[in-house]
């Protein structure tokens, strides 16, 4: 796997990113960031004709603070708190290489939206970033998107400190606003409870009283303790909408079945191009086993490829329908809907794999394990309510 600049313009959205930063005022250092390199991507998202060659010795970058460098016809020099360290590229590179594309792409989109805000408001453009901008920009998109505005107010505090700015987020004000925010959206960590085995066994059980046909409910047994075992993430299992694209969503095609185990290979990886496999293997306990429900689902389900969890007409399971169910049967054993979500199947895998000794590394993404054995979860977990409050701090 190989993450490095891009040679021309046609950037990656972390590099693309940072190309948008540079232009902001007191910046221009992060041009410096290319050593050996002639600066053309940079100065190809200006538009601007002129190329500017960066000085080819590690040793150039830590001297910035002394000196001046012209730069699109601008003089400017490189405060030494802003150096990236004597391989400028490097540590850019890793620092690519530390989140996704779908991240970086959504950290860009929330740049972008915050400098047309800026713009729009007649408000200067400075950085460090003033509170009443960061407090504007909440105000305004939170009136759209409360998960998207959350996410753009993290694009704002990752860039503020890579660039050695303070995070616009500590001010108690604006801290105060997000925690409404997600409070909104329904995210912080006390809003769910986690499923655990236990649960998982009843609302198995439940799937019978609730989905009309028996097709529905081998479909929804087989989602349910995927959702468990795999650890998946809500985009990879069912579609947010019917009719949008979802590159992430598993296909039929991603599944591998053997007697005695199932390998799932992700569309789309955390980091990078290379694809993580789960593996799941057959349980002692046939009623949670996630082999045996996805050996049934399957052998019911239509042999044409598509998206992995489809419904007897080859239409898409959606989150809503996910979500209908799930509620349906949390409502017939008695528990509370609203304090579950499609989170809670993660939280409680997580929960159960932290005290089955798993490093904390396979808990965070279970899809790096090259083994992910149900039979641990089933001997492990007992019965007992595990509250949220519980989750390992590293989650």
């Amino acid at each position: 796997m190989s993450c490095s600049a891009p040679a021309g313009p046609a950037a990656q959205p972390f590099w693309e990113m940072l190309a948008l930063l540079a232009r902001e005022p007191g910046m221009e250092w992060l041009e410096l960031g290319f050593p050996g390199r002639a600066a053309t991507f940079w100065h190809g998202s200006r538009g601007a004709a002129c190329r500017t060659e960066v000085a080819a010795h590690p040793g150039d970058s830590r001297r910035c603070g002394e000196r001046g460098a012209a730069v699109a016809g601008r003089e400017f020099s490189c405060p030494r708190k802003h150096s990236l360290g004597p391989w400028p590229l490097k540590t850019l590179s890793l620092l690519e290489c530390s989140g996704d594309s779908r991240l970086w792409q959504a950290y860009l989109e929330g740049l972008k939206k915050f400098l047309a805000f800026r713009k729009s408001m007649g408000m200067p453009a400075t950085w460090p970033i003033p509170e009443e901008q960061v407090r504007g920009f909440l105000a305004v998109e939170s009136l759209y998107s409360s998960p998207k505005t959350l996410t753009y107010v993290a694009a704002l505090s990752y860039l503020s400190k890579l660039t050695g700015n303070p995070d616009p987020l500590v001010d108690p004000i604006t801290h105060c606003m997000v925690i409404g925010l997600k409070r909104r959206a329904g995210i912080l960590r006390d809003k769910y409870l986690p499923i655990t085995i236990e649960v998982l066994r009843s609302l198995l059980g439940a799937l019978e009283s609730v989905c009309i046909t028996h097709y529905e409910c081998l479909l929804f047994h087989a989602l349910f303790t995927v959702a468990f075992f795999g650890a998946l993430r809500v985009g990879e299992m069912v579609a947010k909408h019917r009719d949008v694209q979802q590159p992430e969503l598993l296909y039929l095609s991603d599944l591998q079945l053997t007697e005695r185990r199932v390998a799932i290979c992700l569309s789309n990886s955390p980091v990078g191009q290379e694809r993580h496999v789960i593996t799941l293997e057959l349980s002692g306990e046939p009623w949670v086993c996630p082999v045996l429900a996805l050996r049934s689902y399957v052998t019911v389900r239509s042999q044409l490829e598509g998206p992995l969890f489809m419904h007897s007409d080859n239409t898409t399971v959606t989150k809503k329908e996910f979500l209908t169910v799930l509620r349906w049967a949390l409502r017939l054993l008695g528990l509370c809907p609203e304090q579950y979500g499609v989170h809670s199947f993660w939280l409680g895998t997580a929960i159960t794999a932290a005290r089955c000794g798993y490093p904390r590394e396979d808990v965070t993404r279970p899809g790096k394990m090259a083994l992910w054995d149900p039979r641990e979860i089933v001997a492990t977990e007992t019965n007992g309510k595990i509250e949220a409050n519980e989750l390992p701090s590293f989650l």
